[in-house]
């Protein structure tokens, strides 16, 4: 059971990398909506992982009374590339706001009434994003997929390869050498400067087998841009200036940021791309192969058909 393209395998994965950060970029700015930050969200998503199958019954999302697996403090900081006792701060700190729980076992999701909307919001809204990642990649990558007839795939098998998707990135990011949030607004930039061609019919075929002319690619302002993500100005500046040293961005005026062809072609930008976007081309193949069909995605959301990266504040 595989994907067949009517592209070459460089085209598709091009798309797959506009269309995996526009889903990254919607995560962050759904973690900033439900967590005091963005890296609240990476650590939340590690813990949920483990702890998915304590919240799944059969295909419902539920509350467990007790919280059966755990992750130790050692292995969130090896996850998130933080020290441990900057990790073990962290995690106190989402103890006392009811997200965590600390048992001699290890952290798990707090299992109180008082966490359980918020994890079923967090788990919902990942489920969703992932699922419009399927939708538009069913749309624009030009691909066949070999669908199995018999349906044999729950939430949890979503859920699973969603979470999945967005925590390699972090872990990609880490080997570059750089930090995620510098990535992440690289990743940000990027997407906003070719949204026109990624999502206009024409434009996304006439440029499917080449980088979109920079005359295409549109800017923001480094404010707008910060906001947009929850990141504070003065942090977001010096990640900028990191990356413009790096070649990475492009101020285009005074104001304005974007990336342009040249920053495309550092090597760098392979490592952070091609890694993330290659595992979620296998783990929509892996659903295909439990009967989800991308060309009907739409029919499997479970809160509803959720909206674009804002490239603005909102």
């Amino acid at each position: 059971m595989t994907a067949v393209s009517r592209r070459s395998p460089d085209i598709c994965l091009r798309q797959l990398i506009r269309l995996r950060t526009e889903m990254e970029v919607a995560s962050v700015q759904m973690a900033t909506e439900i967590f005091p930050d963005f890296y609240h969200g990476i650590e939340y998503g590690v813990v949920a992982r483990v702890c998915l199958p304590d919240w799944i019954r059969g295909d419902v999302l539920e509350r467990p009374e007790v919280a059966e697996r755990s992750i130790s403090i050692r292995k969130i900081a090896l996850s998130t590339g933080r020290a441990p006792e900057t990790t073990r701060r962290r995690v106190n700190r989402m103890c006392g706001l009811g997200m965590f729980a600390v048992s001699p076992r290890g952290v798990s999701l707090a299992v109180t009434p008082e966490n359980e909307a918020l994890a079923l919001r967090y788990f919902l809204e990942v489920h969703d994003r992932f699922v419009r990642l399927i939708e538009d990649v069913s749309v624009t990558c030009d691909l066949e997929w070999n669908v199995t007839a018999r349906r044999s795939f729950g939430i949890g098998d979503v859920l699973e390869r969603a979470i999945d998707s967005l925590l390699l990135s972090v872990d990609t990011y880490r080997m570059t050498g750089n930090t995620g949030l510098a990535h992440l607004l690289w990743g940000a930039l990027t997407m906003i400067a070719v949204r026109g061609v990624t999502y206009d019919p024409v434009l996304s075929r006439l440029y499917a087998d080449a980088i979109p002319p920079d005359e295409l690619r549109v800017g923001i302002s480094l404010r707008r841009l910060a906001a947009t993500l929850s990141i504070p100005y003065a942090t977001a500046w010096r990640q900028m200036q990191a990356l413009e040293a790096g070649g990475l961005v492009t101020r285009i005026d005074a104001e304005r940021w974007t990336v342009l062809t040249r920053n495309l072609l550092q090597e760098s930008v392979r490592h952070v791309s091609a890694a993330p976007s290659v595992l979620v081309f296998n783990k929509i193949r892996e659903l295909a192969m439990m009967g989800l069909d991308p060309a009907h995605a739409a029919a499997y959301y479970r809160v509803g058909r959720p909206p674009l990266a804002q490239p603005d504040p909102v």
